[in-house]
C-alpha cells in the first residue's frame, strides 16, 4: 500500500477539499446575508416615509421572498426544504439517498432570498446541507467505499455548521453527537480536517471575530445557588413546547392540501413582512436582537414581547418550507429566555443580582439541549460564539436540567421528529447499512 492509497490520507484529503468548498461558499453565504439584512432594514426605513401605504412594501417583500424561495425548492430540489439536517442524518444512517447537486444553488439562493426577506430562519441549515453535498462530490472521486463516503459527507456537513457560527469545535461535536451518534478514529480525522480548513477559509474572507461581543466578568456567588438549574428546568419545558409547536404547525400545513405550498409560503412571508413593518429588528435570523440582549439593551417588557413574537415567528417561518435552519432562531429564543428569567428574578428579589448577559448565554445552550438533545454541542457553541468560557459550569447544570425535563415530558428531539416526517412524505431507497462504526446512542 502506497502512502497516497492509504485510507487515512484519502479521508483527510477528501475532507479538506469538502471543508474548503463549504468554507468558501458558506463564507459567501454569510456575507450576502449580512448585506441582505442591511438592505431590508434600509428598505423598511425608506417605506416609513409613507406611513399609510408604506407597510405594503415589507409585506410584499415577505410574500415574494418566501414564495420565490419555496418555488425554487418545489421546482428544482424538493430535498432542499427546511433545515436539511434531518436529511443529512438520514443519509448517514442509510435511510435516504444523498441529495442531487442542484441542492447547493437552491440552498444558497433560496436561503438568501428567504432570510433576506425576513423569515425567522437560521443560516446553519443551508450551510450544513451544502457542506454535506460538497462531501458527496469529493468523496465520489477520492474515497473508495460507502462507509468512508458517509464519513466525508458527515464531516463536511459539520464544517458547514462550524462556518455558520464561527465555531469549529462546536461544528465538530455536532457531527459526533447529533449527525452520526458515532465516534471513530476515521470520523474524528475527517471531521477535524473539514472543520479546521472551512473555518480558516471563512475567517480569511470575513475576519476572525466572535459571533457576539460580550464583556468578560469574573464568576460570582451564583455558582453555588439555584438560578441556572431553575433556568434549565424552565427551558426544558420551553424546548418541549417549541418542538411541539413546530411539528403541529407543519402537520397543519400538510393538511391544507387545497392551498398550494407556494401560496402558503407567500401568506407566511406576508405575515412576517407585516411584523417587520412594526418591529424590523424582530425578523430575520436574529443576530441583532441576540447581540442587544447580551448587551443588556432590553427591559422586562421588551424581553417578554420579543420572546412571544420570536416563539411564534420561528415556528411560523419554518412552516413555509423554504431553505433555512432552526439553530439561529433557537439561539435567540434561548438568550431571550435566559435574560427574561434573570430580569424577573432580579425584580422579585433585588438581592439576587443575576447577570442578564450570563443567564442569556446559559439560556442559549440550555434551550439547544432541550430542543435538539445535543447538550455538548449547545454548550460549546455558546462558549465559542461569546467567548464566555467562565460560564461552562452554569451551561452544564442548565443543560442537564433541560434534558431531564424534556425526557420526563417525553418530548422527542426536533430532528428525530423532522426526519420521521420527511421519510413518511417521500419514497426513499435505503442504502445498505454497513458503516462499520461504533454507535453510542
Amino acid at each position: 500500500m502506497t502512502l497516497l492509497n492509504s485510507r487515512v490520507i484519502r479521508l483527510a484529503v477528501a475532507s479538506i477539499l469538502g471543508g474548503a468548498l463549504i468554507g468558501f461558499v458558506g463564507g459567501a453565504f454569510r456575507y450576502f446575508l449580512i448585506v441582505s439584512d442591511r438592505l431590508r432594514g434600509e428598505l423598511i426605513t425608506w417605506a416609513g416615509r409613507w406611513p399609510h401605504i408604506g407597510w405594503l412594501i415589507p409585506v410584499a417583500l415577505g410574500a415574494a421572498g418566501a414564495g420565490l424561495a419555496r418555488w425554487l425548492v418545489v421546482k428544482f430540489a424538493p430535498t432542499a426544504e427546511g433545515s436539511g439536517v434531518q436529511r443529512v442524518e438520514a443519509v448517514f444512517s442509510g435511510e435516504a439517498e444523498p441529495a442531487s447537486p442542484v441542492v447547493v444553488p437552491v440552498k444558497f439562493f433560496g436561503g438568501l432570498i428567504a432570510m433576506g426577506s425576513g423569515l425567522a430562519l437560521g443560516r446553519e441549515g443551508p450551510t450544513v446541507q451544502m457542506g454535506s453535498s460538497f462531501g458527496v462530490w469529493v468523496a465520489r472521486y477520492l474515497v473508495r467505499d460507502d462507509e468512508d463516503r458517509r464519513v466525508v459527507e458527515a464531516a463536511s456537513a459539520g464544517a458547514g455548521l462550524a462556518v455558520a457560527f464561527n465555531a469549529p469545535i462546536g461544528g465538530s461535536l455536532f457531527v459526533f453527537e447529533e449527525l452520526t451518534s458515532s465516534f471513530t478514529p476515521w470520523l474524528l480525522i475527517a471531521t477535524l480536517a473539514a472543520a479546521s480548513v472551512a473555518v480558516w477559509l471563512m475567517r480569511v474572507m470575513l475576519g476572525n471575530t466572535l459571533s457576539f461581543t460580550v464583556p468578560q466578568v469574573s464568576p460570582t456567588a451564583i455558582w453555588n445557588k439555584w438560578p441556572f438549574l431553575g433556568l434549565g428546568a424552565l427551558l426544558g419545558l420551553t424546548g418541549a413546547c417549541y418542538n411541539a409547536a413546530i411539528m403541529r404547525l407543519l402537520r397543519l400545513t400538510d393538511r391544507m392540501s387545497r392551498i398550494s405550498s407556494l401560496k402558503r409560503a407567500a401568506i407566511i412571508g406576508a405575515v412576517v413582512g407585516a411584523v417587520a413593518w412594526f418591529a424590523p429588528g424582530m425578523v430575520g435570523g436574529g443576530e441583532g436582537p441576540t447581540q442587544a440582549i447580551l448587551a443588556n439593551h432590553f427591559t422586562i417588557t421588551l424581553l417578554a414581547s420579543l420572546f412571544v413574537v420570536r416563539f411564534l415567528l420561528g415556528c411560523w417561518s419554518y412552516a413555509a418550507g423554504a431553505p433555512g435552519g432552526l439553530f439561529a432562531p433557537m439561539i435567540l429564543l434561548g438568550a431571550c429566555s435566559g435574560a427574561l428569567f434573570a430580569a424577573v428574578v432580579n425584580h422579585l428579589d433585588p438581592g439576587a443580582a443575576l447577570s442578564l448577559g450570563a443567564c442569556a448565554i446559559v439560556g442559549m445552550g440550555a434551550l439547544f439541549a432541550a430542543c435538539v438533545r445535543a447538550p455538548l454541542t449547545g454548550i460549546v457553541l455558546a462558549v465559542e460564539m461569546t467567548g464566555r468560557a467562565d460560564l461552562t459550569l452554569g451551561l452544564l447544570g442548565a443543560s442537564l436540567m433541560a434534558m431531564l425535563v424534556t425526557t420526563l415530558l417525553e418530548s422527542e428531539p426536533i430532528y428525530e421528529s423532522l426526519k420521521r416526517r420527511m421519510l413518511s412524505r417521500v419514497v426513499v431507497t435505503p442504502r445498505k447499512i454497513d458503516v462499520g462504526v461504533e454507535r453510542t446512542g
